[in-house]
């Protein structure tokens, strides 16, 4: 299929269904894309933040499942914290995910190491790749989505229009960082 032809108008009208239909999924991952742009653009001084804190103050404890205690040292959103401990070879930080369940919270660590600047890099590359994995999945529910309401036609150009929507959102924090880590501004 050709997608720089002009899409039917009921191709047009199934794609404002679903616009409305996974609204929130698209905002949502737009935020999320948007937060790590965040994190991407202040990197140096989200670690030195979670550098001083851990040299400064103890910080509240939190207790991840595996039982190791952390000191919080920074938020990087609602559920996700810098946090260090003492070990006997330094100071060791962490990415931890506090996550609220109906059972109670889960407290994970998502990434841990020595320098702290390493362990926000590792935790970026990782937020990158499950927004791709995000972006797949969403794909392919707005897919199944359409074939049950539009059963037998072709509504190709509709999904792939989302795909481009979320890979803009990606494509923009990349570049983001990009041209941040040669000195460009945009």
């Amino acid at each position: 299929m050709n997608y720089y032809e002009r899409p039917t108008p009921l191709q047009e009208q199934a794609n404002i269904e679903a616009m409305q239909h996974f609204a929130e999924h698209l905002n949502q991952f737009k935020a999320n894309c948007a937060a790590l742009r965040n994190i991407e653009c202040n990197l140096s001084t989200t670690a030195n933040d979670a550098l001083k804190s851990a040299l400064l103050s103890p910080g509240r404890v939190i207790q991840t499942d595996d039982g190791t205690q952390w000191q919080h040292d920074i938020d990087l959103s609602k559920v996700t914290s810098v946090c260090h401990r003492r070990t006997a070879t330094g100071l060791e930080f962490a990415v931890v995910e506090c996550l609220p369940l109906k059972s109670g919270e889960m407290k994970e660590v998502l990434n841990s190491g020595h320098s702290v600047r390493e362990v926000l890099q590792a935790f970026m590359r990782d937020q990158r790749q499950v927004l791709n994995l995000w972006k797949e999945d969403l794909k392919a529910q707005v897919r199944e989505h359409l074939d049950e309401k539009y059963p037998r036609q072709d509504m190709g150009i509709v999904v792939e229009s989302f795909e481009i929507k979320m890979a803009r959102a990606i494509s923009e924090t990349r570049l983001h960082t990009q041209s941040q880590s040669r000195g460009i501004r945009i």
